[in-house]
């Protein structure tokens, strides 16, 4: 009798060896199996702060956030929900207050290792406050122009395309078109931020258009006819554009010029204000869009 338990106590212990090993194979074959998201590495988030942008990009090795929205408490309590410590970059694009205001708690919050910025001021309550939480946090400052570099891990960097020094002479919507505007690439994949620039810098841009081409536009100006012309659209050239603009703003941003140029090249058009938070996860090869929780494969 006891060699007969002992014997199903074998059996038993081959049995569980046995069922362990085919739900290892098991396991080891559904992963195998790469789904949408899997292997991707860098994300850009262009984060739905109402009418403004807040663009927040992510690698390995380093946080990036281009513009902050308003000081409406959004970017930042977006950048809490997902564990985000510290931001190595942050790019202020122009000192609009729909594209700095949030910064004033995102510096409070957070340890900034550089802002960069045009340059340029403003006389508004909200630009003096972004000065002075520079200031008085103690973060590094610099001020951005053309062919300016930085590192955001293997195989990702940023490189600002506009303005150039000395910054020209716009006659009209001087803050607007002194806007950084910052080529992003991640891997194989490239993501033009263009700020509120209008007709003027992207006039200036297209001076070098064979560094304007990307496969995400960041559309300028929330999607303004004083934007996007069919020139430099058709520089960009891009697969998928972003229009970054609240719901029934008061400037009727997009405007339907702008939303018809888009058409006419052929591009993929997200809006914050129909679809929210955009997400964009890359591989540096492939990407895929994340609207809603929803996914659209775009490979």
């Amino acid at each position: 009798m006891h060699l007969f338990k002992k014997d199903i106590n074998y059996i038993f212990i081959i049995l569980y060896l046995c069922s362990f090993l085919l739900l290892n194979v098991s396991c080891s074959s559904d992963h195998d199996e790469v789904l949408p998201g899997d292997e991707y590495i860098y994300e850009v988030h262009f984060i739905d702060v109402g009418q403004g942008d807040a663009i927040l990009v992510t690698t390995p090795d380093k946080v990036l956030l281009v513009d902050a929205g308003l000081n409406n408490n959004k970017a930042a309590s977006y950048l809490y929900d997902l564990g985000i410590e510290n931001i190595d970059i942050a790019i202020a694009t122009h000192p609009h207050a729909d594209h700095i205001g949030g910064f004033l708690e995102i510096f409070e919050t957070y340890e900034i290792g550089e802002v960069i910025d045009p340059g340029v001021s403003h006389t508004t309550l909200t630009y003096h406050q972004y000065k002075t939480a520079i200031d008085e946090n103690n973060i590094s400052y610099t001020i951005g122009t053309k062919r300016m570099t930085r590192g955001l891990g293997d195989n990702a960097y940023l490189t600002i395309l506009h303005p150039p020094d000395p910054v020209p002479d716009y006659s009209e919507s001087y803050l607007n078109n002194v806007s950084i505007v910052t080529s992003v690439t991640l891997g194989e994949i490239t993501v033009l931020l263009t700020g509120d620039i209008e007709k003027a810098g992207e006039s200036c841009l297209l001076h070098e258009p064979d560094k304007l081409q990307s496969n995400i536009l960041k559309v300028a100006h929330h999607g303004s006819n004083s934007s996007s012309t069919m020139d430099f659209l058709q520089a960009v050239e891009p697969e998928i554009s972003i229009i970054m603009c609240g719901v029934n703003n008061q400037y009727g941003h997009p405007h339907q010029p702008t939303l018809d140029r888009l058409n006419d090249i052929g591009t993929e058009v997200f809006r914050t204000d129909i679809h929210g938070n955009i997400i964009i996860k890359t591989d540096g090869i492939d990407y895929d869009v994340y609207v809603n929780e929803r996914i659209k494969l775009l490979l």
